[in-house]
């Protein structure tokens, strides 16, 4: 087995298998940045794999078309065999077959990704340039206040525009602690770049819908990266507040789109959460399962290209 072939059976391999072992352990009880961690390493591992074995044959087959040498270079490639030759004009053709359709591949799919990627950051932009229009500053940096029916708190960023918007029907709702409690909450998806983080992998979702991994991660990150906001808020205010504010922040509207709210996503399994006590270690059979996929989703390619080099 070559480069190539071993890169495309392990990117189906994650692109097909990776969601079901993913979202067994999170659902688990392993912490939400572990968890995180894994789904983006693995989308991550997964995405290199697809580009490192197109690049190999998009370069293989200009090469070949270049050196006058495709009449092994399919074959070669797949790791097959290296005596089996095609006639002249069959090789030729099946070897710019090839490297077109693979130039095609990866051109659309990036096409894709960069089109979804400025879509929502412009929406974003737009958003965050509205509601400092329309809001009421406040003496916190990035917060603003806009008069609305509903209790809403939510931050929105679109380029080094940020902002944190609460409605003032939160303000009458949410007490001291609560208001703080989703304060820092918000601020923890800013300074993590969580709304970077559900853009990209909206994308690709988008981009590359027939791949499980691409369609697990976008079900599955955003909420996780709400428990992550939540875990910064509570080393800070505690549990009750914010447990408190999601209550009176439950029975909001639907918030637009690229926004991140306190209680925009996986409300029921956040408040479930956040009423359980605490794990007292950090070394959970499931969170070292999880640590140990991460290491090997990372060094698989590497140790494998490494093999396969004669």
């Amino acid at each position: 087995m070559n480069a190539v072939t071993y890169l495309l059976i392990y990117a189906v391999a994650l692109s097909w298998l990776a969601p079901t072992v993913l979202s067994r352990l999170a659902s688990d009880g392993v912490s939400p940045r572990l968890a995180v961690t894994g789904w983006l390493t693995t989308v991550a591992t997964a995405l290199f794999a697809w580009g490192a074995a197109l690049v190999i044959l998009v370069v293989g087959a200009a090469h070949s078309l270049i050196t006058h040498t495709a009449l092994t270079f399919c074959v070669e490639t797949l790791g097959i065999t290296e005596a089996v030759e095609f006639p002249p004009v069959v090789a030729t053709v099946l070897t710019g077959a090839l490297l077109a359709v693979t130039a095609a591949v990866a051109v659309r799919t990036a096409h894709r990704v960069v089109v979804a990627m400025l879509k929502v950051r412009r929406a974003n932009r737009r958003h965050t340039e509205a509601v400092r229009i329309i809001g009421r500053p406040t003496g916190d940096d990035d917060v603003v206040v806009v008069t609305a029916e509903q209790p809403t708190a939510y931050c929105v960023s679109g380029g080094r525009r940020r902002a944190i918007v609460i409605t003032t029907s939160a303000l009458a709702l949410l007490k001291p602690p609560e208001l703080a409690a989703v304060l820092a909450h918000e601020r923890a998806h800013l300074r993590g770049h969580h709304h970077h983080v559900v853009a990209v992998l909206t994308a690709l979702s988008a981009a590359l819908p027939q791949l499980p991994l691409m369609r697990g991660a976008i079900r599955s990150v955003p909420a996780l990266l709400e428990m992550c906001a939540d875990d910064a808020s509570i080393r800070t205010h505690g549990r009750a507040p914010l447990l408190a504010s999601l209550v009176v922040l439950g029975t909001r509207h639907g918030l637009p789109d690229g926004a991140l709210a306190a209680a925009g996503t996986a409300v029921a399994d956040r408040a479930l959460r956040l009423m359980q006590p605490p794990h007292q270690s950090r070394w959970q059979p499931k969170a070292m399962l999880m640590s140990l996929v991460v290491v090997a989703t990372l060094s698989a390619p590497s140790v494998a290209l490494t093999l396969c080099v004669h």
